[in-house]
This record gives structure tokens, sequence and C-alpha cells, in this order.
């Protein structure tokens, strides 16, 4: 049987790959062309993390991935896109592969690791330290997952968690474990402004969160704070990011009971924590559709530019400029290709008369 296949790239060549892979499995003759021009083709260049087993199974990035988890490599000093979210298609964000941090806070402190000032690095020392008991890597990607991922805070920082011990290598003390009391206020909101913050910082507005901690680290909490508070003012708040965003994954730790446990992570987010130390390695060119489409042709698919039978459509999309929504869209194609592969099997195994 021939079938001809229209839609976007990474949509019909997905529906070709597991229309001819389903033949195989079943030893019957079908041969699937894709209307396309490769001229039209766009990169879906990396680094790129996520967890979609369907791609992985149609061959991308197969090398560095292991299972459902897609590791497509990147060039030297591009930052990594991840997604927390099955399938990838949405919840990307970026982490910075060369040391210096994506997010501000990061940013803040890489720089505060390196100010001339030893109070200064005493700050980052000691959050150093906090990280060594919880068996996390201080690697600063860390910081960028705990302070950027794209799904609930105390979800974010199982997260970070989960991904810190798989770079470091070690398990580490439970973070509930320096809980003493669960909290009455509502934690910090990520859409407090730093301004706002600042006045929290100056006065008492932090001391309900020091309050619920045990007091095997209390003393050592309240002494960050008042190190953080005397930088601020020094430096006119110049790290305010990281003070900030420490609190806010405080207060929401300090609304958990002590000793209790953290969100259990799903499939996709547990794939990515522990891929990332791997992801982060990897330097070389890659593009996904690219991958794709090889492994199209290796099942014997072609490209065509003129069609001798009858087009069936699968799906299309215009491909987004920037690289996050370029992924978004490569992604979510895949999934369209994927449903729709499912609708046209019937016709290939009973053809319409």
């Amino acid at each position: 049987m021939d079938i001809v296949l229209t839609g976007s790239a990474p949509g019909a060549t997905t529906a070709g790959i597991l229309l001819l892979t389903r033949a195989r499995q079943l030893g019957l003759v079908l041969n699937v062309n894709i209307l396309s021009d490769e001229s039209d083709w766009v990169a879906v260049d990396g680094p790129a993390l996520l967890y979609a087993p369907p791609l992985a199974g149609c061959g991308v990035g197969r090398e560095e991935g292991v299972g459902g988890t897609v590791i497509v490599p990147g060039p030297p000093g591009q930052p990594l896109l991840v997604s927390a979210t099955p399938h990838g298609v949405d919840g990307w964000f970026e982490v910075d592969r060369s040391g210096k941090g994506g997010h501000p806070a990061t940013q803040a402190y890489v720089r505060l690791s390196r100010d001339p000032r030893v109070p200064a690095r005493h700050l980052a020392k000691r959050l150093r330290s906090a990280l060594e008991v919880l068996g996390v890597s201080s690697d600063p990607a860390v910081l960028d997952v705990l302070f950027r991922a794209e799904v609930a805070p105390l979800t974010r920082v199982a997260l970070a968690l989960r991904a810190g011990r798989a770079l470091s290598g070690t398990r580490g003390q439970p973070v509930t474990r320096y809980i003493g009391h669960m909290a009455m206020e509502d934690p910090l909101s990520p859409e407090l402004s730093h301004e706002d913050f600042r006045k929290l910082l100056d006065g008492d507005g932090l001391d309900w969160i020091l309050d619920c901690l045990s007091p095997a680290i209390r003393d050592a909490a309240e002494e960050w704070l008042q190190q953080a508070r005397r930088l601020a003012r020094e430096d006119d708040g110049r790290d305010i990011a990281l003070f900030q965003s420490v609190a806010e994954v405080a207060s929401h730790l300090v609304q958990l009971p002590s000793h209790s446990i953290l969100p259990p992570l799903g499939a996709a987010e547990d794939s990515v924590a522990v891929g990332l130390k791997a992801a982060l390695g990897v330097e070389r060119e890659g593009d996904a559709l690219r991958q794709l489409t090889q492994m199209f042709r290796f099942l014997g698919g072609k490209y065509v530019r003129e069609a001798q039978h009858q087009v069936l459509a699968v799906c299309d999309a215009e491909a987004p400029e920037d690289h996050i929504g370029r992924w978004t869209w490569f992604c979510t194609q895949v999934r369209l290709g994927r449903r729709r592969a499912e609708e046209l099997w019937p016709d290939v195994l009973n053809p319409p008369q």
C-alpha cells in the first residue's frame, strides 16, 4: 500500500514513522511518502532536555537520553532548554551551562561567591553549606532549576533536590527535618516586587518564617538574614533577587508539617531531574527535526515534491522564531502527528474500496 502525508515536518514525519513501524511489526508492505520541500524546514536546535517517550521512540535524543528522556545536544555556552511537562508541550525554562547562572537570583549567588568582601562571600558559603547538608550540588544550574522551573513551588523544591542529588551523587538530609511547625501565614507571592520585599527585609516581616524553623537551624538562618539585610543596605539591593528567592522558597517549605514529605515527582519531572547531569555536559551541534527525519528515512520513508496518490493531511502550524516557542511548536506537532497516525492506522489495515 502507498500513502502520501502532508503537514508540518515534525507532525507528518512522526505519523510516518509510527505507521511504518507498525506495518513492519505485522509484516505489511507499506510505502509512506511525505509531501514536503526540505528547503522549507526549520532547525529545532539544542541543547534541550525533556520527557517524551513517543519522541524518544522516534529516535530523537537517544544517544544521551535513557528511557523516555530526550536529550538533544547543543553548542557550548548555549543555555539548556528544559521542560518538566510531559511531552514538552509547555513549561519550558532555561538553565545556564556556563557557570554564571541564568536566573537573577542565581547570578547574585555567583556574584556573592566572588565578592572581595568577606561577609558577602560568607553569605554564599552558608548557602552552599546548606545545600551540602541536603546532599545537593551547589552547581548554579541547580539553583536555576530551583528558581525557574515552571511547576508548583513545592514541586520545584523537590525537583531541584532530585537534580542536585543526582549531580552530587549523595543523599543528604530531608529538607522537612528542619521545619519546626507549620506556618499560619500565606507564603510570599512570586509577584511581590523587590521594593515591597525590601520593606519586609528591613523590618520584621520575615520573622514568621524564622519562627517556623527547627531550633537546629533557627539561629543560623537568623544570622544569614541579618547579614543579607546589611548587604542589601550597603549595596542598595544589588543582590536582593537572591534574598527574595530564598525567602520565597522557605515561606513555602514552612507550610508543611515537621518531618513531612515533599510532593512526589511525576515521571516527567523525575526524568528531567535525573537527566540534567548528562544534558549539562553534552556540547555539540544537535537538531531534533533532523534526527526525526533521519529515522523516517531509515525506515524507508521518502520526502517528495509531487504526489502520485491521494494526500492525507496530518497537522500543520507555522514555526515560531524564538527558541522556546519553536520547541513548544515541535513537541506539539509531534504529539498531533502521533494522534493522527492512530486515526489513519485502521485505513492502512483495511484500505477503503
